[in-house]
């Protein structure tokens, strides 16, 4: 029971967006398969519109207040090949905010389709490259705007063991998120 609690307060900390996508034949190769590194492009368009949806836009907030945020890990699994004119679902979570860095979950879909998933991790910094505390500020605004209940919570927050449990949190909070916005 206690351990249920536990997975249940760490699973209403993931934060979950999505965004539709058309896939350029800019994007793709000679074959009109998307060239892998493409992917990571796809994941920064998710990171960049979950943020801007939750109010907390890269040049607004990071900028003025000169944090960066570099990706220092990241991994993408190849699920199925993503063609020239897809309608491709690109879904992002949050999934892990600590004082000094961010983690983003990512799964592309079309369809039923899970065509890849993967993460990126990110650090912040300041323009000098010393790591500042800016996770804190994060989990305020997220909270202040009532998507996250308790932060303190949120920084223990437990990061998915595998791939498979990326995509079961994303599957999972993308359907409540689905079925919250059709209520409201």
């Amino acid at each position: 029971m206690a351990e249920e609690q536990k997975q249940n307060q760490q699973e209403q900390q993931v934060i979950v967006g999505t965004m539709q996508y058309r896939v350029t034949m800019g994007e793709t190769d000679a074959y009109g398969v998307m060239y892998y590194a493409n992917y990571f492009h796809l994941f920064e368009r998710g990171r960049t519109e979950l943020f801007r949806a939750l109010g907390i836009e890269y040049k607004q907030v990071l900028q003025q207040k000169q944090i960066l945020m570099p990706v220092v890990e990241t991994a993408c699994k190849y699920m199925a090949p993503i063609v020239y004119d897809d309608m491709i679902t690109i879904e992002t979570a949050i999934t892990n905010i600590e004082s000094r860095g961010i983690r983003f979950d990512y799964r592309i879909i079309r369809d039923e389709a899970v065509l890849a998933v993967g993460f990126t991790q990110h650090i912040f910094i300041d323009p000098q490259g010393r790591p500042v505390s800016f996770g804190k500020e994060v989990l305020e605004q997220l909270k202040a705007k009532g998507l996250i209940k308790e932060a303190p919570q949120a920084t223990e927050a437990e990061p998915p063991k595998s791939e498979e449990d990326v995509q079961e949190r994303l599957k999972k909070f993308v359907i409540e998120k689905i079925k919250e916005d059709k209520d409201n």
